[in-house]
């Protein structure tokens, strides 16, 4: 590729650059260069007098060495003492040997310190010819590219010449873009600059056009542009007949498409500024299907210039003081208005433009405005949500993100299935009232009494089957019954009355906190209907994932439970196996070990199989959680699953439970070919037993996905976790714990197929979920920072990523101490992510402290420590210290041989690193 030269010397038709500047006795015309110094013509060569001109641009300001490279040396590699030679003649002919006008700031740059004056052109005058477009015609050989000619002109005038050439032995097309002044010459320059921070932190893609080649060397400038033989958007849409002729379907996946790229674009850091149908090229796959690829960031912009520095890329077309990075350049139809007032260009101005382009592809018409009363012609009220939320005229109101306009479009049908499946409820409700209001006066005690339809059909949503089926075959006291149904009413349910709460759409979470803290006003001392209450309650906070919410209830039910009912009681033993799900969700184990064996010391008869059983379980997940996974684990986890197979059938809850939790223990140990037949198993066992969409089918296709995530298996685990995402949305009435899980499996795939953009958003959205409805430190809390932050990584987003990952490592430590394998598995991520932000004795320092730990944690054998060994040793072999390194890969490839043989991916990574030293 050629390298960009020295910026070209202006001509003296250039009317722009038609100025005279004057300090001391110097006069300098800019349009020929022409120095003379007291009225004597002086020879200088083109780099001092680029230097001046600079400097007079500048004048009174420092220029910093990055400028001035830059402006005098754009692409060139140039050594400090080639600008302080090019200085020193500059001072040579201008005779200022004392360095009174040009002055240097060490460390820093130079500045002109002289009293200027400019001269512009006399109005009068007529303006000097522009440099005339090249005169190119079909045929014509295309300049410093021998073999090549025109074929087709695609457009030209104020924005430069446009041409296809063609190969004349290949017959490779190419694009060719022309600069014949200084405003195209820079949006050159800035669309080689953008192209290589793009192909540099995001790869070669597909969605966006590659910069072949260029020539900044000699007039004719251009670059050399990938041909795309079905044209731009508006091209390919006229050439089927216009875009109103476009399927639907088509008009708004191409747009999901252009959303998803500019996503990427985004995630870097680069705005495109002037986002239309015309900067739309299509392409076409190995199916015929159309592909969208962006194109001209001529007029795009770094929001973070410290990257390209990071990056070693050359600021082109960023530092000429020539250059406008006006707010409001790009077309106005799709011009955001805060850039027409004045405002800053951010994402939101590039989310505004897709807005304007979604809504005329729904209407079918590229030239129609997004005028006032735009929503008559949209008959789709969900792309009219759309379409306003994109293109918001407040950027405050505007989605924030490019990415969500992707997700809204692709989950179109089951936004509709959802929105009338609520309209269905809606109408259900009022039917009820109506039919209530037949039998009852009171307003308010009829709006509880469908709360409590609506709120128990919520809270039975999330609840499991195996603590209530142990509660229905408990029976309740009539006292109990009414002391239980009188609360529910007057006080949990109260709060669902538009009436009293004033807010119609008030959650279960909600309803629940007030309700628990009623419960000492309204139960004075140890009482059943009280235990109840808190049971109930504590399993609700259980289903909702909030485990350190339900643990005091639930140990107050059990407390009344055993001293007014006994250890023997069904409803004791119902809320030890409740207390013991909490303790495993909070990472408990020696609780969770306690309460299963207070269960199964109680002996028969007072065990039936559906308390023994789970009890067992639970005992069973806690000795294999506390020993990571080993064979000796594996195998009683198997005879477990035998021996409930053999007395409750293979069908029953908790066996379909037990079979879900080996396949996946058996995929942590990486036993992949026997843990993907028992996990596809499972889901279509459960798919039997509960059907096609219900709660528990998604979670099983959500934990399929998993195993095809750890088996390498990605594309698959796309598929199975796009389809249990969209099936626990539709069981939800909006993101739940269920959902966000499985958008985190899946964003997990994505980075796994180092599709980063469309990963950030799906773990962005896990993360704000828990911020909002978790704890303030939870366990679900710091893996949705570790995900966020490896995605940031992965984007070369590294202070970000850091940050993330330093508040994940300091919740671990307060929460499940430093020496939990969560806890060693993100304080080595951590490690990784200083290093790429280039703190490498940080990093080694993190590494080594980790992997201490590690080896004091993983003492039986098993593959996990050889990980941490191999990251250590990786980061100590890319820092130079080759001998340690090689130790401690050797290590970690012995551990990979023995624990999981020769054609592991892990041996083989080992393998290659060791090769590599």
């Amino acid at each position: 590729m050629t390298s960009p030269p020295a910026m070209p010397q202006r001509r003296a038709s250039d009317a722009s650059s038609a100025r005279v500047w004057r300090f001391a006795n110097v006069e300098f015309d800019e349009a020929g260069l022409l120095l003379k110094v007291a009225g004597q013509p002086v020879a200088l060569e083109h780099r001092p007098l680029e230097l001046l001109r600079l400097l007079l641009h500048h004048s009174g300001e420092v220029v910093t060495k990055d400028e001035i490279f830059e402006a005098v040396w754009p692409g060139r590699v140039v050594t400090e003492s080639s600008l302080t030679k090019c200085a020193g003649r500059l001072r040579q002919a201008l005779g200022d040997g004392e360095q009174t006008m040009i002055r240097t700031a060490h460390g820093y740059g130079y500045r002109l310190a002289a009293d200027i004056s400019l001269q512009l052109p006399a109005p009068a005058e007529a303006a000097p010819e522009a440099m005339p477009e090249p005169a190119f015609t079909i045929n014509d050989p295309v300049p410093n590219r021998p073999k090549w000619q025109f074929v087709e002109r695609l457009h030209g005038g104020g924005f430069g010449e446009v041409w296809i050439g063609e190969h004349a032995k290949t017959r490779e097309r190419r694009v060719f873009k022309f600069g014949r002044d200084g405003v195209q010459l820079t949006a050159l320059k800035r669309e080689i600059t953008l192209f290589r921070l793009l192909n540099d932190a995001l790869g070669p893609r597909p969605d966006y056009a590659r910069i072949l080649d260029w020539n900044l060397e000699e007039p004719p400038y251009f670059i050399e542009v990938e041909f795309c033989p079905q044209g731009n958007l508006q091209h390919w849409a006229d050439a089927h007949g216009g875009v109103a002729e476009l399927a639907p379907g088509t008009r708004l996946k191409l747009v999901a498409a252009i959303a998803d790229a500019l996503a990427a674009v985004h995630a870097v850091g680069v705005l495109h500024k002037d986002l239309k149908p015309a900067n739309i090229l299509i392409r076409l796959d190995a199916e015929g299907e159309p592909q969208i690829c962006l194109t001209d960031f001529g007029s795009g912009r770094v929001l973070d210039p410290q990257r390209l520095e990071r990056l070693g890329i050359t600021r082109m077309g960023f530092t000429q003081s020539t250059v406008a990075d006006g707010s409001a350049s790009g077309t106005p139809l799709y011009l955001a208005p805060e850039l027409l007032a004045g405002a800053a260009p951010t994402v939101r101005a590039d989310v505004y433009a897709l807005g304007v382009m979604l809504y005329q592809m729904v209407v079918g018409d590229f030239r129609r405005p997004l005028a006032p009363g735009w929503e008559a012609e949209v008959a789709d009220e969900l792309l009219r949500e759309d379409i306003a939320l994109a293109a918001a005229g407040d950027p405050a109101k505007r989605l924030a993100d490019v990415a969500q306009l992707a997700l809204r479009l692709r989950s179109l049908d089951l936004r509709r299935l959802e929105r009338a499946r609520e309209r269905q409820a809606l109408a259900h409700g009022q039917k009820l009232e109506q039919s209530l209001a037949r039998a009852h006066a009171r307003r308010g005690l009829l709006r509880a009494l469908a709360a409590t339809f609506l709120v128990g059909f919520a809270i039975s949503t999330w609840l499991f089957y195996r603590a209530d089926a142990a509660s229905r075959r408990a029976e309740r006291e009539a006292a109990t019954a009414r002391a239980v149904t009188d609360f529910l009413t007057r006080n949990l349910l109260s709060a669902a009355n538009p009436l009293i709460s004033a807010d119609p759409n008030i959650r279960v979470r909600e309803l629940l906190g007030p309700a628990a803290a009623e419960l000492d006003r309204r139960f004075i001392g140890d009482s059943l209907p009280r235990a109840a209450i808190e049971d109930a309650i504590g399993q609700a906070y259980t289903g909702l994932s909030e485990p350190m919410r339900a643990l005091p209830l639930l140990e107050s039910a059990l407390a009344v439970r055993r001293k007014m009912l006994g250890d023997a009681d069904p409803q004791t033993q119902a809320t030890r196996l409740q207390l013991i799900d909490v303790h495993e969700l909070n990472n408990n184990l020696p609780a969770m070990k306690q309460l299963a064996q207070q269960v199964l010391d109680l002996g028969k008869p007072a065990l039936d199989a559906e308390t023994e059983l789970p009890a067992r379980h639970a005992l069973l997940a806690a000795d294999c959680l506390a020993r990571k996974l080993e064979d000796a684990c594996l195998k009683p986890e198997q005879a477990f699953l035998d021996e409930l197979r053999a007395r409750l059938g293979p069908k029953h809850e908790l066996s379909l439970l037990t079979e879900n939790d080996l396949a996946f223990d058996l995929a942590e140990a990486q036993r992949f070919d026997e843990a993907l037949p028992m996990a596809r198993e499972v889901l279509a066992l459960t798919q039997e037993v509960f059907g096609a969409k219900h709660l528990m089918t998604a979670a099983r296709k959500r934990r399929l996905g998993s195993v095809l995530n750890m088996a390498g298996n990605f594309d698959e685990a796309i598929k199975v976790l796009t389809e249990a995402r969209a099936d626990l949305l539709a069981i939800g009435d909006r993101e739940t714990q269920y959902s966000v899980a499985a958008a985190n499996d899946l964003a997990y795939s994505y980075l796994q197929t180092q599709r980063y953009a469309e990963a950030l958003p799906l773990f962005r959205l896990g993360l704000d979920y828990q911020r909002q409805n978790d704890p303030a430190e939870s366990p679900n809390l710091t893996l949705s920072l570790n995900n966020t932050a490896m995605t940031l990584m992965r984007l070369k987003r590294f202070d970000e990523a850091v940050a993330l990952q330093r508040e994940a490592v300091a919740i671990d430590a307060r929460l499940i101490g430093p020496d939990h394998p969560d806890a060693l598995t993100h304080a080595m991520n951590l490690a990784g992510f200083e290093d790429g932000a280039g703190r490498a004795e940080q990093a080694e320092h993190v590494a080594r402290e980790t992997l201490a730990r590690a080896r004091r944690q993983f003492t039986h054998g098993e593959w996990d420590l050889g990980w941490y060994v191999f990251k250590t040793g990786a980061l100590l072999a890319a820092h130079g210290k080759k001998a340690e390194a090689r130790d401690l890969l050797s290590e970690s490839l012995a551990k990979f041989r023995s624990a999981l043989g020769e054609d592991n991916e892990n041996t083989r990574e080992a393998r290659a690193a060791i090769a590599a030293l």
